[in-house]
């Protein structure tokens, strides 16, 4: 028999043809000589027809049933058409590492299990109730416990028999109690709305504590009463101990955890949760969108604008469209909701697209917004007296404080005093930032580590220009103001160990005073006595080169803002910005969303970006600057249908040049079509990003 197999080869958008002995189905993963290398590949058609003579057999069939059921499969040519990648990427992206078609994985560790079975040879009375002692199945090993020697009886005897399985990965949420909060009339008439509407998506737009997550969680209610499953997603890894507490809490059941904080292992154990019907609540970051469900009955996608939902890495899909696909398989209902949503979906919502439901009142009061002038403030190591005072006052009420300071490490750029030399990552060519605790440079955007060095290595100076501050060095400087105070930071570099966000978000809620952390503090955490927040150099997001920039730092500040007097107690909060009179600060002091949403969809006019053009980026790389340039400048000869920026470069990987054009067209079809086109014809390796995100690389 021959099949047809998609190697794991992420840039070959065809199949391969080998031979095979063994039954197999499509979807199954086998494994095959490709390149004169053993590599896995994904069965794509059986019984196949061919010319080819010599054909190749297969080594070895790897799996006896399907891995991705039929919605998966047709997933997956979505995702590899719509975002111009190779199949067999879309197949590792989907599944759990263990179960990709990759040579590579971790090891899956397996253990015995007992499963009760028939027999009618004579037993002991010890024997019996050894065997009744037990509900199977049961781990062999805790029957071993009891009795050795009984327990190879009853195994020689037919009692019982073994069974591999998963070992338990005991991947636990600390419970914390139920608090059914009474719902207002708008969150009533929120979920009146959302059960009724005849539209697939509804947007929940709710300002900062309006009670979006017991909106979710009465919505989910309904949904799991009549035996379906319910999807919450959300962004990052550090929000998710809290939703995954609320939803325990309230349903007080088996609840699957997906995000990438777990091992290969866990993610495993979790995903065939799901496949095995064990489970009918899942909650996770964006790759839990791809879990088998089988009677999916809602999702709910909170804090929706966040740029994390979206992949870095090809293929480059965005959570949303993915949630929207299987939502129309399944025939069930979207809630997206954000008290900051994104253009793209506001705007939909707008033209009666989705279904807009906005809970414009808070549960508390809606905290004070006070916008601290840089150039009239006295500024002692990056604070302003004003934010001083207040923290000194805030804390002497045994009240806490959120500082949010978008940088981690020590100091942003080493410059050398004497003659201006900038230490640089030789892969990125970005400046490196000087991590103290480690007493290393690290490059932030590939990660490599490089000694700190006493003195300059281009004039031999040992005078630095200490200039700019990270989240480390802030703390150190609280620290020493607030000596008696108890201050947790969180950022990338500490919570980089498993269970930390838990951890110490846990340990901020008992006993601590002061957190200090990047932009993870600024979404989705409920702490009743955080009344008040301080942003650091809230300009930082503005000058960004990147058409979101505004965007970008509307949906932080606001977010950053709503962590403030959550509870009883009335928040402040305090924003230090060198332009006060910026539309965005203006928006934020006013809570004026919509205010904010028409200047900058006038701006995105009068630039011709999203929502109202569809871009697409393509990056070239090369070792050669001018090399990659003409790989570039031969492909916009091509794109003349399409309005094109570009060529330009941008920051360098793995040593390797990267130069970038960007696509624009009103005609979404027509921009899949022409690049999918492209992508067939040309013989240039491309990094294809559809509607991107960010442009700033």
């Amino acid at each position: 028999m021959l099949i047809n197999v998609y190697v794991e080869y992420n840039r070959l958008r065809n199949t391969f043809t080998y031979s095979c002995d063994c039954h197999v189905e499509v979807g199954c993963r086998v494994r095959v000589e490709f390149n004169n290398r053993t590599l896995v590949g994904f069965v794509e058609e059986v019984d196949v027809e061919s010319d080819f003579k010599n054909i190749k057999p297969v080594i070895e069939v790897i799996d006896e049933k399907p891995l991705l059921n039929n919605e998966l499969k047709v997933l997956a040519n979505y995702m590899a058409d719509f975002y111009a990648s190779s199949k067999v990427t879309c197949y590792k992206t989907m599944l759990p590492p263990a179960l990709r078609p990759s040579s590579k994985h971790s090891k899956i560790i397996y253990e015995d299990y007992a499963v009760l079975n028939n027999s009618d040879l004579p037993l002991t009375s010890r024997q019996k109730e050894v065997l009744h002692s037990f509900t199977y199945p049961c781990k062999m090993s805790e029957l071993r416990k009891v009795s050795p020697s009984i327990t190879k009886v009853l195994l020689d005897k037919g009692y019982i028999i073994l069974e591999k399985r998963i070992k338990d990965s005991n991947t636990c949420i600390s419970e914390i109690a139920d608090v059914t909060h009474s719902l207002t009339s708008e969150q009533v008439s929120a979920i009146e709305t959302i059960q009724n509407t005849n539209k697939t998506v509804s947007l929940l737009h709710g300002v900062t504590g309006s009670g979006k997550t017991e909106v979710f969680l009465r919505l989910a209610e309904n949904v799991l009463s009549t035996g379906k499953q319910v999807l919450f997603l959300v962004p990052e890894i550090g929000l998710t101990p809290m939703m995954i507490q609320r939803v325990q809490a309230r349903f007080k059941q088996k609840i699957a955890i997906y995000h990438s904080g777990l091992n290969a292992q866990e993610k495993l154990e979790q995903y065939n949760l799901v496949k095995d019907h064990k489970v009918d609540i899942v909650v996770g970051t964006r790759s839990a969108c791809f879990m088998p469900f089988s009677s999916l009955g809602l999702i709910l996608m909170d804090e929706e604008h966040d740029s994390s939902y979206k992949q870095d890495n090809t293929p480059r899909y965005h959570t949303r469209d993915i949630v929207l696909f299987r939502a129309a398989y399944h025939k069930c209902k979207v809630v997206l909701a954000s008290a900051t949503p994104s253009l793209e979906s506001y705007a939909r919502a707008y033209k009666n697209v989705y279904e807009l439901i906005e809970l414009k009142n808070r549960i508390h009061e809606m905290p004070e917004i006070c916008l601290i002038d840089m150039k009239k403030e006295r500024i002692t190591n990056g604070l302003s007296e004003t934010l001083l005072q207040a923290i000194h006052e805030r804390l002497s009420k045994n009240e806490q404080v959120i500082l949010l300071l978008n940088r981690r490490g020590y100091l942003p750029i080493v410059r050398c005093s004497d003659c201006g030399h900038v230490r640089i990552c030789p892969d990125c060519g970005v400046a490196l930032t000087y991590h103290k605790n480690q007493n290393a440079l690290v490059c932030h955007c590939c990660g490599r580590q490089f000694p700190f060095m006493e003195e300059c290595p281009s004039c031999h100076s040992k005078n630095y220009f200490k200039a700019g501050m990270g989240t480390e060095r802030l703390e150190e400087q609280i620290l020493e103001i607030f000596k008696n105070h108890h201050v947790v930071r969180m950022d990338a570099d500490s919570t980089r160990k498993k269970n930390a966000h838990e951890k110490l978000l846990r340990e901020f809620e008992e006993s601590g005073d002061l957190l200090i952390g990047t932009q993870m503090v600024a979404k989705g955490l409920d702490f009743e006595r955080v009344t008040l927040v301080g942003i650091l150099n809230a300009d930082a997001t503005l000058c960004r080169n990147d058409y979101r920039a505004s965007e970008t730092a509307y949906e932080m500040l606001e977010q950053a803002s709503g962590r403030s007097g959550r509870g009883k107690l009335k928040g402040q909060v305090m924003i230090q910005t060198f332009d006060s009179d910026h539309f965005v600060m203006r928006c934020v002091q006013m809570h004026d969303y919509k205010m904010f949403f028409n200047q900058e969809m006038r701006y995105r006019h009068l630039g011709m970006y999203p929502p109202y053009v569809y871009l697409c980026t393509l990056v070239f790389t090369h070792f050669d600057l001018q090399e990659a340039y003409k790989m570039a400048r031969v492909a916009k000869s091509y794109f003349t249908s399409l309005r094109v920026l570009g060529p330009i470069e941008i920051r360098m990987q793995q040593k390797k040049h990267r130069v970038r054009l960007i696509l624009k067209s009103k005609d979404d079809q027509l921009l899949h079509k022409i690049v999918r086109n492209y992508l067939d014809e040309t013989k240039y390796v491309v990094d294809v990003n559809m509607h991107p995100i960010m442009m700033e690389e």
